[in-house]
């Protein structure tokens, strides 16, 4: 007897443990234009996922469909989450284990699909967009690439350890990027600015609607006032409320002479961007990519995640768009770093890395 209560409370205690260990689906929204829905799952921690997709049955009246299995998951929300637009009918729900939850998209009609995992906050975003129609006219391919190395002439951008300034480092990386984009994918690149010469933010980016770019990728550097922030992070385009992020696009946005609230405004009023899910997974590839291909030379930078910001360089951009912050030069270790060569070339190759990594995505769904 004594033994068999021992095994039970080994059995409840790892039960407990899973309770503790499991993330959970807390809640499912979407967001919808004309040309795609985008439904995004709400979790406390994260998971690993896969994702597949079913055809109709007419048979048995069942739709097209694609569905999602959420390892290391477990559900607390409802069963059920109607749609209703162009696309998806709805969203189904259940615990197909106990530690698997099983998340169904019926489809309207079969759509390209795309998926995302975020952090800070947690959340899986799936998209769904129309094969043909309206969105057809949407270039698919990575063909022309615009490079933005920030700030420039008498806009040093941030100043670090040693006299370190952030316009020389990103010009540096940029400058060894372009010509291994343009060997390796065989694409054309162009850069905002070739030298040290000062270039207003809203200039970047007219540059890269003028030269019909497929990708806009804007280098920076990051900076803060504690001098062991150290790290990577990339950012897409969004409204936040984060004040680090908050303060950190105040300055990369300090030449545009605008302030946030009107950034938030503007923002305010525009309507599903068609542009924001690649923007997502551009940025995720860049920065997964990036730590991967740092982390040999420097074993303890930091992940600091992608995340969304109000960056006024980005606002505009009529193509997917990122913006990546390349380590500290307020940080004495990274800023050593940063002047290596090696290191530099382990930063290009990440970012190298990320940008076709996230074209294959593309190729895979479809492109001409």
């Amino acid at each position: 007897m004594a033994r068999l209560l021992a095994v039970l409370l080994v059995l409840c205690a790892a039960g407990t443990a899973f309770e503790v260990d499991a993330a959970v689906l807390t809640s499912v929204r979407h967001l919808s234009s004309s040309n795609y829905t985008r439904v995004i799952l709400d979790l406390s921690g994260p998971v690993k996922y896969t994702i597949r997709t079913l055809p109709a049955v007419p048979r048995k009246r069942l739709p097209p469909r694609i569905y999602l299995d959420l390892a290391g998951a477990r559900l607390k929300t409802g069963r059920q989450v109607q749609v209703g637009d162009s696309l998806v009918r709805r969203v189904r729900l259940a615990q197909y284990k106990a530690d698997v939850v099983r998340v169904v998209l019926d489809l309207k009609r079969p759509g390209s699909h795309d998926a995302v995992l975020l952090s800070n906050p947690h959340r899986l975003l799936v998209d769904v967009e129309r094969k043909s129609g309206s969105a057809a006219g949407r270039q698919l391919a990575v063909r022309r690439i615009v490079l933005d190395p920030g700030h420039g002439g008498k806009d040093p951008g941030a100043i670090g350890a040693g006299g370190l300034k952030e316009k020389d480092v990103v010009l540096r990386v940029a400058r060894k990027l372009a010509p291994r984009l343009r060997r390796r994918m065989g694409v054309d690149v162009v850069l905002t600015r070739n030298a040290d010469v000062f270039i207003p933010l809203k200039g970047r980016t007219a540059m890269a609607n003028a030269e019909r770019a497929d990708l806009f990728l804007s280098l920076h550097a990051n900076a803060s006032h504690n001098r062991r922030a150290g790290g990577l992070e990339t950012y897409y385009l969004d409204k936040t409320t984060d004040e680090a992020t908050m303060k950190l696009a105040a300055r990369e946005n300090g030449t545009a002479r605008r302030n946030l609230t009107d950034l938030q405004i503007m923002l305010s009023d525009l309507k599903l961007n068609v542009y924001l899910s690649d923007s997502i997974s551009l940025a995720s590839h860049l920065q997964s990519s990036l730590v991967k291909r740092t982390r040999p030379q420097y074993p303890s930078a930091k992940d600091l995640g992608v995340k969304k910001g109000l960056f006024y360089v980005l606002v505009g951009a009529r193509m997917p768009s990122a913006l990546a912050e390349l380590f500290f030069v307020s940080n004495r270790r990274e800023a050593r770093a940063l002047q290596r060569a090696e290191f530099q070339e382990a930063i290009v190759e990440g970012l190298y890395r990320g940008i076709k990594n996230y074209a294959n995505v593309l190729r895979k769904r479809g492109n001409p």
